[in-house]
């Protein structure tokens, strides 16, 4: 009997556009690869370049309709950005289908919270960006290896009054995690490892002395949970950016994020999410 994770990959090994997806990944952290090389790469597959451009154009970046090269659009995305794409791509999710729901808003969410946050947390705002949009990539291959009519709770946040206990429900239903799913297969498209790694333990209990970017995407997915529950109390989420931060997110800078995450992600969606 084949495992859940075995199923991924075999659906993957069929399914997914690795020639340019995987190229594109392989590309954004060589050191010699230039905006030009990646553009040429991203153009050899016309929906990953429609996406790019797409995203590129969206009122996030503020450029609408001013971006019609692919080279523009690597600059405006950063390459940070563009690996996000290219993942996206890589796991089939041009389908409208290809997610649970809830998906889109909970990527967008943690990718502009993460990089809002980063700063004020000395991480990286394209790493954090990167990690925000990518850390639930296991829950979208999770839901199309496995019939949607069988799954017992949807596979993605928020899922379950603790969203902490997600994963567990998922090893006992499915043999595998959202998170260890994740972490493996993006391992199997060559991102680098620290990214990997932050997926693969999103759901492990971090603590102040963290690294930053860790705790950049903890703190964004609080604030991105308390959104998606549309939660007026938000006591765990402010209590969670106070302690993560060493108190440099309080209560009223919280409210701030959290407006501005709103705000935001809805821009991003607009060239993100498949129809947006």
């Amino acid at each position: 009997m084949t495992t859940v994770l075995e199923r991924v990959r075999a659906r993957q090994d069929v399914t997914s556009r690795a020639g340019a997806a995987v190229r594109v990944l392989q590309m954004v952290d060589d050191p010699n690869a230039a905006a030009g090389d990646l553009a040429r790469a991203i153009g050899t597959d016309p929906l990953l370049a429609a996406r790019v451009l797409r995203t590129a154009n969206s009122t996030y970046y503020g450029l609408s309709g001013r971006v019609s090269t692919l080279p523009f659009a690597v600059s405006v995305l950063g390459f940070q950005g563009v690996r996000g794409i290219a993942v996206m791509a890589a796991a089939g999710l041009d389908d409208p289908h290809g997610a649970p729901e809830g998906f889109w808003e909970a990527a967008a969410l943690c990718a502009t919270g993460g990089e809002i946050i980063a700063p004020m947390l000395g991480a990286d705002p394209g790493d954090a960006f990167s990690v925000g949009l990518l850390h639930l990539i296991g829950t979208a291959l999770l839901h199309q290896a496995c019939d949607p009519a069988n799954e017992p709770v949807r596979l993605c946040l928020p899922a379950v009054d603790d969203a902490d206990v997600l994963p567990i429900i998922e090893q006992r239903h499915y043999g595998s995690g959202h998170d260890e799913v994740g972490a493996q297969v993006l391992r199997s498209w060559h991102v680098p490892e620290y990214v990997c790694e932050l997926v693969g333990r999103h759901h492990r209990t971090a603590v102040p002395d963290s690294p930053a970017l860790e705790r950049v995407l903890h703190i964004a997915r609080a604030l991105a949970d308390t959104i998606l529950r549309d939660d007026d109390g938000a006591v765990r989420a402010v209590d969670t950016c106070a302690w993560l931060s060493g108190g440099v997110i309080g209560p009223l800078v919280a409210d701030s994020i959290v407006e501005r995450m709103q705000t935001r992600s809805a821009a991003l969606l607009e060239g993100l999410r498949p129809g947006g």
